[in-house]
């Protein structure tokens, strides 16, 4: 068979399959309008029962098939408490194991348990109405999910980087893939975009759907759009545009390292070597080396990458707080060097690897943590 043939074939196979993506998603939307079944279970007070939520609020998504909160998202939920925010709790998994509601009744100041309908979007449009939010004296209103292992880094960083000045919504990460859009594991709501008429727009028109692609394609895609129509101004904190930047002076410095060997000033490096991201004898670094150039190559050609997976060790070097628990444990984008996590993970001091490798270890064994 040609080549042009096989390209034709392919080509047909892709057209196949997001043809019967777009079906299934519409099937799955229309089928959510029969949906007549209550979604939220049970919705009760935390910690401080009786005093209101304050300025600074995080809805925080979960989803568990054991019934049970992972080690690696008590330590996000910990991480967000320390910072000074109320959590705001929603489960779509249909029940806590008493061990965990009695742990996250002692840190959130809501509880909110629902029907794993509609995803994350399902259940932060859940949260907010049982809970009021935003409020009259909501300041921020953080969404946050536990697709993600961290905080790496302090989240006191990130969390100073967004500023209702510059911007009216702050995503952790933006994407091009598709259309432009902000990543919606990590986004923060000013005052000027939950107050305004767009953004109630937008959430009431959010329905159960059981479809992962038309929540990604409609309501991820579809907030930023939505917003920006507005003429609000959304932003991300690890701009995509600027990790290609740093992505290319990676590459650049590879190449200034190699005319430095060739030129016969090794000797003057071998100090540093030892510890050096850029050293051609650690095969972790020459990982990341060439896929870091691939990358590049594709970026030349105007193609969208996926910030969290594919740049996810610049993301991580440019002191991104989180890394992917889909990454890690499916790696569906098949990103050549992420078995090089740990070693990157582990040059940054306060965070335990063991953490992630429970979770992985688990998930893969399909076992309760």
């Amino acid at each position: 068979m040609s080549v042009s043939a096989i390209n034709v074939l392919r080509g047909l196979s892709r057209l196949g399959t997001r043809l019967i993506t777009w079906v299934m998603m519409w099937v799955a939307f229309v089928i959510s309008h029969f949906e007549t079944r209550d979604v939220v279970i049970s919705n009760e007070r935390g910690h401080n029962a009786l005093e209101p939520i304050r300025p600074r609020v995080v809805i925080f998504s979960h989803f568990d098939r054991h019934a049970r909160i992972r080690a690696h998202t008590r330590a996000y939920i910990d991480a967000l408490s320390a910072e000074g925010l109320d959590v705001v709790f929603v489960s779509n998994a249909a029940r806590l194991a008493p061990p965990d509601l009695a742990w996250v009744r002692e840190r959130a100041v809501r509880i909110v348990i629902r029907r794993n309908l509609g995803y994350d979007f399902a259940a932060w449009r859940d949260a907010m109405a049982a809970c009021g939010l935003p409020a009259t004296n909501t300041s921020l209103l953080l969404l946050a999910n536990d697709s993600v292992y961290g905080p790496l880094y302090p989240l006191r960083t990130v969390l100073s980087r967004i500023d209702f000045n510059e911007a009216d919504v702050w995503g952790a990460t933006d994407s091009w893939q598709h259309r432009f859009h902000l990543q919606s594991f990590f986004l923060a709501f000013g005052p000027k975009a939950f107050g305004h008429e767009a953004f109630g727009v937008f959430w009431r028109s959010i329905r159960n759907v059981r479809s992962k692609a038309w929540v990604i394609s409609r309501y991820e895609m579809g907030l930023s759009r939505a917003l920006i129509d507005a003429g609000l101004c959304c932003k991300a904190i690890w701009p995509y545009a600027e990790m290609i930047k740093v992505l290319r002076k990676t590459v650049a410095e590879h190449d200034n390292r190699d005319r430095t060997v060739e030129a016969g000033s090794a000797s003057q490096m071998a100090p540093e070597r030892a510890n050096n991201r850029l050293d051609p004898d650690n095969p972790f670094a020459q990982a990341g080396r060439l896929n870091a150039e691939r990358l590049l190559r594709i970026a030349y050609r105007r193609v969208p990458l996926n910030p969290t997976a594919d740049l996810w060790r610049v993301l991580i070097e440019q002191g991104f707080p989180f890394i992917k628990r889909e990454l890690l444990r499916d790696n569906p984008s098949r990103v050549p060097d992420v078995a090089t996590w740990s070693s990157v993970i582990d040059e940054i001091h306060g965070y335990r690897t063991d953490i992630i490798l429970s979770d992985l270890e688990n998930s893969l064994k399909n076992l309760t943590p």
